[in-house]
């Protein structure tokens, strides 16, 4: 378990949380936005 603590891989955990915390973040202001209607 100890490559958990590596620097470059706090690093990635942070960049791969980001980038979920981002998509979810997007997601949730896009469905109340309406943004089903772009495609239609």
């Amino acid at each position: 378990m100890s490559f958990l603590f590596h620097q470059r891989t706090k690093k990635a955990i942070k960049w791969i949380w980001g980038i979920i915390a981002f998509l979810i973040i997007f997601s949730m202001i896009f469905a109340y936005s309406g943004g089903s209607k772009l495609f239609s």
